[in-house]
């Protein structure tokens, strides 16, 4: 199962990577002491389109499931 999942994230990425022109990099955007900063998780679901990206649930690193919902708007940096 987790090839078929490694194709997938591949192919996401070209898209993403292919679907703008500009060079995407990460950007620090917070040090993590605001209280609307997620906490560290693995498995979590992410999405986006034009204005969001969603972040949610997965599991904390102990391994307790995660079922919260965090937006960020990519146009403002304003989560």
């Amino acid at each position: 199962m987790r090839p078929n999942i490694l194709i997938y994230v591949a192919i996401f990425l070209i898209c993403v990577s292919t679907a703008y022109t500009q060079q995407l990099q990460w950007i620090l955007l917070t040090d993590g002491s605001s209280m609307d900063t997620p906490i560290a998780r693995r498995d979590a679901a992410m999405g986006f389109d034009q204005t969001f990206l969603i972040l949610f649930g997965g599991r904390t690193q102990s391994g307790m499931p995660l079922q919260d919902c965090y937006s960020f708007n990519i146009l403002t940096g304003i989560s």
